[in-house]
């Protein structure tokens, strides 16, 4: 790395003369190059040199050696003197931008903080703008032979059958937000592509690529209204699962029983109510008209289908309603919403240790913490923003923000939530292909929580790529809390365990876009490599039931264990598809649009 040199005055001359580096500065400059590492080339930047390392520390990165950096900045252009600068080995591996990205970042940082508008948030400019490139080489031309010559190619059969064939056309699904009746998205904007003129499935965003959804003859529909019970499958994978069915408000009226009882069991293994789950997920395409007809569907029982009867005689389910009307219930169902504090520990809290409100909660958990609040204080910010934060404060700062984190996220949120992310992805590795998964996937139109699913362009980027992302986004004060992460094991086999259930990189983090009067939401970003991006995004898009069925169907049809990838159970092979239309048609299933998987009732 080379040396450092000290401040001093610059000439006029200068090309970055146009800033003015206050000696005090009024207005802290917003770390826009937080988590950023630069080398420097100083080679023709004579004066330069200094303020640019000024500017880069004033905006929050640093200066490293080329092996380490993220960013190269160099006055010079030319593929051979950088050979000597950087050596052959770096030269087509780093991005190499020129000093006005380094000049005119800083100057948009100082625009901002004088801004009479507080809540101004500069932005990167577009690396490309400085980015140095080389021209590709022309082939050398021989002047002998001025056109290649034309080698003719046997064409086997089923080739020739296929230029023979009709361009395939596809219908790419954009905007909307469908309920999905019809067995495809409903949507404000349909159009017609060819297939080959649109890579896969994915079209441009404003930032990195957005998977995009299509409708394909043969995917999952709804069944028809004239369809046999009987002939309804169980498993939620083999057929269609609208957001909002005929019976929701039988489904709702039930709800709470299974609801309910999930607090005496220890780690949702109770068949009782999986039972009640696995009823209440089957849909129908008509309004049920008796318990006796519930009853031709696979699944359904005596206790569901007399509920039924009971709701449809009189508009209600009795024990339904003294559950939701029980003061033990609410508080259960009060404690459960609060991070780490799921079904069994909620139960423990009301019976044994007589919480009865959030603050009984809060000092429970402050009095079994071994460490005393002060000894925590010291390095209580720093697990706040890089993780690894106790459960005692986790459960204080929820119940802090709690009124926030419980309002609903609308649509438009969601996709700036993810923008955000996107944007800040960008810096490190851009052109990364997301994914906004869960109920915001599956049409909801208003989500609890954000769970965005990103991978690099190439296999391996990923490693270390979302400890990059949330300590950026730590640092500007967009990721207030890192709640939780996981990070992924190299040349480690899929495979299930408490740490990590699928071997993904994960951090849950609360999440604020910058602004006024925006809101604490619950964010989850799951970084994938490149080659199980399609199995991340399938195995992050819900429904639980759905999910559920599927991994019961790959392991008991297939044989194969679903652990955001395919793994063969009898030799522990993996099977990494590319699409999940292609995991889909590896199982043999029909692939089920992802606005048909909402099987949770």
């Amino acid at each position: 790395m080379p040396t450092r040199p000290s401040a001093h005055p610059y000439a006029s001359s200068s090309t970055s003369s146009r800033i003015v580096r206050p000696s005090n500065p009024i207005h802290r400059l917003y770390p826009l190059f937080s988590g950023l590492t630069f080398h420097v080339i100083t080679a023709k930047l004579e004066t330069e040199v200094g303020r640019i390392y000024e500017c880069i520390d004033d905006l929050g990165g640093r200066c490293v050696g080329v092996e380490e950096c993220k960013i190269v900045v160099s006055a010079i252009k030319g593929r051979a003197r950088l050979l000597r600068s950087l050596g052959k080995e770096w030269i087509d591996i780093k991005p190499i931008v020129t000093t006005g990205y380094i000049f005119d970042t800083y100057q948009l940082c100082l625009e901002s903080a004088s801004a009479s508008n507080v809540e101004s948030v500069p932005h990167l400019p577009p690396r490309s703008k400085y980015q140095v490139t080389f021209p590709i080489p022309s082939p050398v031309s021989n002047p002998s032979f001025p056109f290649p010559p034309k080698v003719p190619r046997l064409i086997s059969s089923d080739e020739e059958n296929d230029v023979k064939k009709p361009v395939l056309k596809r219908t790419r699904v954009s905007g909307g937000d469908g309920d999905g009746r019809n067995g495809t998205r409903g949507v404000k904007k349909q159009e017609i592509v060819e297939e080959g003129l649109v890579g896969g499935q994915n079209g441009d965003d404003k930032r990195g690529i957005k998977t995009e959804e299509w409708v394909e003859e043969g995917d999952m529909t709804l069944f028809d209204e004239d369809v046999r019970f009987e002939d309804i499958p169980a498993l939620c994978c083999l057929r269609g699962s609208p957001l909002v069915c005929v019976n929701q408000d039988i489904v709702t009226a039930i709800k709470p029983i299974f609801q309910e009882r999930e607090y005496e069991e220890a780690q949702q293994k109770n068949s009782n109510v999986l039972s009640y789950r696995r009823s209440l997920s089957v849909t129908v395409p008509r309004r049920l008209k008796s318990g006796k007809e519930a009853m031709k569907l696979l699944g359904v029982g005596d206790k569901v289908a007399q509920r039924i009867d009971e709701f449809l005689q009189s508009g209600y389910v009795a024990e339904s309603e003294a559950i939701l009307a029980s003061s033990r219930f609410q508080a259960l169902e009060l404690f459960a919403s609060v991070y780490t504090i799921g079904h069994h520990k909620a139960k423990d809290l009301y019976d044994r240790h007589y919480c009865r409100t959030l603050e009984d909660v809060r000092l429970h958990f402050e009095a079994v913490e071994e460490e005393s609040p002060e000894v925590r204080m010291k390095d209580r910010l720093r697990r706040r923003k890089r993780g690894g934060m106790k459960q005692v404060e986790i459960v204080e700062e929820w119940i802090a923000l709690k009124d926030e984190l419980d309002a609903k996220i609308p649509r438009e949120e969601v996709q700036e939530i993810a923008d955000c992310v996107m944007e800040h992805l960008d810096v490190f590795i851009p052109g990364c292909e997301y994914t906004i998964c869960g109920g915001y996937r599956r049409g909801k139109p208003q989500s609890n929580d954000v769970d965005v699913v990103f991978a690099p362009p190439k296999q391996d980027q990923d490693i270390g790529l979302l400890k990059d992302l949330y300590l950026r986004l730590s640092d500007l004060g967009i990721i207030t809390h890192v709640l939780h992460v996981t990070h992924r094991e190299e040349d480690v086999p899929i495979h299930a365990s408490p740490q990590n259930f699928d071997n993904l990189d994960k951090a849950f983090v609360i999440f604020k876009l910058p602004g006024k009067g925006r809101l604490h939401r619950r964010v989850d970003l799951i970084s994938a490599p490149r080659d199980r991006y399609a199995s991340a995004v399938l195995s992050w898009s819900g429904s639980m039931m759905f999910e559920r069925d599927l991994k019961r169907y790959a392991e008991n049809e297939r044989g194969y264990k679903f652990r955001a990838g395919l793994i063969k159970i009898t030799t522990g092979e993996e099977f990494n598809l590319k699409t999940e239309r292609d995991i889909f048609s590896f199982l043999g299933l029909r692939y089920v649009p992802p606005e048909l998987r909402n099987a949770d009732g």
